[in-house]
C-alpha cells in the first residue's frame, strides 16, 4: 500500500511539473496558485491592467483628435485583456480542481471565497456612494421624494454596472460550465459557448440586447471552458508554445490589437454606448494572445512581496472604493488647478499613472493588514 501511495504521489508530481504549468521555486513560490507560475503571472499583470484602466484617466480625457487622445485610446486598448485573462486562469484551475474534488464542492468553495467578501464590500461602497450623493449641493432637497430611487440607482450601479459586475457574472458562468463539465463533449460544448461570445461581439453593432459587456451574462463562459480545456491539453499547448517564437506570438497580439483599435473607432463612429467593449471580437483574440504571451514567460513577473494568490481579490474589491473616496473629495481641489492639469494631456496621463500606483499600493496595503487578522481574512477572499 505504501508503495502505491508513493507511486501516486510521484505521478501527481510528474503531471504538475509538465512544461506548461511551470512551478515556481524559492521565495517566489508563495505567489503561485496550485504550483503554476503562469497563473500568478496572469493574475498579477491582469490586475495591474484593470486598476490602471480605472485610474489612468481619472482626470478625464484629452481633447478629441489630438496626439494625446490617440495615445489614450492605445493605452486603454493595451489594458483590455484583464477580464478575459481572469476567466482563462479560473478555467484552468477549474480543470485542475475537478481532478481532486466534486463539482458541487468546488462550486461552493469558489462561491464562498468570492461572494461573501463581494457582498460586504459592495455594501460598503453602496453606503459611501449614497453618502457622497447626499453631500452634494441640492441633494437633501430632492431626498424627500426620491430616496427609494437614489438607493435603487446606486445599488444597481455598484453591484451590476461597476467593476463588481465580474463576481455575479463569474458565479453564473461557473455554475453553467460546471453543470456541463464531463457531461457534454468538448467538440460540442466549445463551439456552442464560443457562439455566445461571438454573439456579444456582433451585438456591439446590432444592439439586439444591452450592448455593454457588463451585461453579457453568458459572454465569458467560453473562456472559462477554454481555460479548463487548456488544462486537459496543457502538454499539447506547451509544445505549441515552445514551437512558436516570441516574435510570431507578439505579432499575432499586435495584429489583434490593431484590429481592436479599428473596431473601437468604428463603434465610436456608430455612437456605441460601449466602444471599448471587452467582447469586441478583435479584443477577444487580443486578450487570448496576451494571455499566451504571459504563459510563455518562464519567469515570475510579480514582485516577491506581493502574495498574488491571496491578495489579488482584495485589490479588486478595494480599489474602486478608494477611487470613490477620491471623487468625494475632488471638490476640495481648486477648480483652476484642475483646469490647468486637464489642459495638458501628457500631464494628465502622468498623474494618472501616479494615481494608479497609489490606488494599487493602498489597496494592497489594506489587504495585507486585513489578512494579518485571521478572523477578518474572509473580507478579502482568495
Amino acid at each position: 500500500m505504501q508503495a502505491v501511495l508513493v507511486a501516486d504521489v510521484q505521478e501527481v508530481a510528474k503531471q504538475r511539473s509538465a512544461p506548461l504549468p511551470a512551478r515556481e521555486t524559492g521565495s517566489g513560490a508563495r505567489n503561485q496558485t496550485s504550483g503554476y507560475l503562469f497563473v500568478s503571472n496572469v493574475r498579477f499583470v491582469a490586475m495591474v491592467a484593470i486598476v490602471a484602466l480605472h485610474t489612468l484617466f481619472f482626470l478625464g480625457n484629452a481633447a478629441d483628435k489630438t496626439t494625446v487622445a490617440y495615445l489614450e485610446i492605445v493605452l486603454r486598448q493595451a489594458m483590455k485583456f484583464g477580464t478575459i485573462g481572469f476567466f482563462l486562469i479560473s478555467g484552468f484551475l477549474l480543470g485542475e480542481g475537478m481532478t481532486r474534488t466534486g463539482r458541487l464542492k468546488y462550486f461552493r468553495r469558489r462561491v464562498k471565497a468570492v461572494f461573501v467578501p463581494w457582498v460586504f464590500w459592495g455594501c460598503v461602497w453602496f453606503v459611501i456612494a449614497v453618502s457622497s450623493h447626499l453631500l452634494q449641493d441640492g441633494a437633501p432637497g430632492s431626498l424627500e421624494t426620491s430616496l427609494h430611487g437614489i438607493a435603487r440607482q446606486y445599488f444597481h450601479f455598484v453591484f451590476l454596472q461597476s467593476i463588481y459586475w465580474f463576481v455575479p457574472n463569474f458565479v453564473i458562468c461557473l455554475a453553467v460550465v460546471l453543470a456541463l463539465y464531463g457531461r457534454l463533449p468538448d467538440s460540442i460544448q466549445g463551439p456552442v459557448l464560443l457562439a455566445f461570445s461571438l454573439f456579444y461581439g456582433v451585438n456591439a453593432y446590432l444592439n439586439v440586447i444591452e450592448p455593454r459587456h457588463t451585461a453579457a451574462i453568458f459572454g465569458f463562459m467560453f473562456y472559462l471552458w477554454l481555460g479548463s480545456y487548456a488544462y486537459q491539453n496543457h502538454k499539447a499547448l506547451s509544445r505549441w508554445l515552445d514551437r512558436t517564437s516570441w516574435a510570431r506570438l507578439a505579432s499575432y497580439a499586435a495584429i489583434a490589437a490593431m484590429l481592436a483599435l479599428a473596431e473601437y473607432h468604428v463603434l465610436r463612429a456608430r455612437s456605441s454606448v460601449d466602444p471599448a467593449n471587452t467582447l469586441r471580437i478583435s479584443n477577444q483574440a487580443f486578450s487570448v494572445f496576451v494571455a499566451l504571451l504571459i504563459v510563455k514567460c518562464k519567469r515570475s513577473l510579480c514582485p516577491s512581496w506581493i502574495e498574488v494568490r491571496t491578495e489579488t481579490f482584495g485589490i479588486f474589491l478595494l480599489h474602486p472604493i478608494l477611487i470613490e473616496l477620491y471623487q468625494m473629495n475632488q471638490v476640495h481641489i481648486p477648480a483652476l488647478a484642475l483646469a490647468r492639469m486637464r489642459s495638458n494631456g501628457l500631464l494628465m496621463i502622468g498623474l494618472g499613472v501616479v494615481f494608479g500606483v497609489v490606488v494599487y499600493l493602498t489597496s494592497l496595503s489594506i489587504t495585507k493588514q486585513i489578512r494579518k487578522v485571521p478572523g477578518l481574512r474572509w473580507m478579502v477572499g482568495r
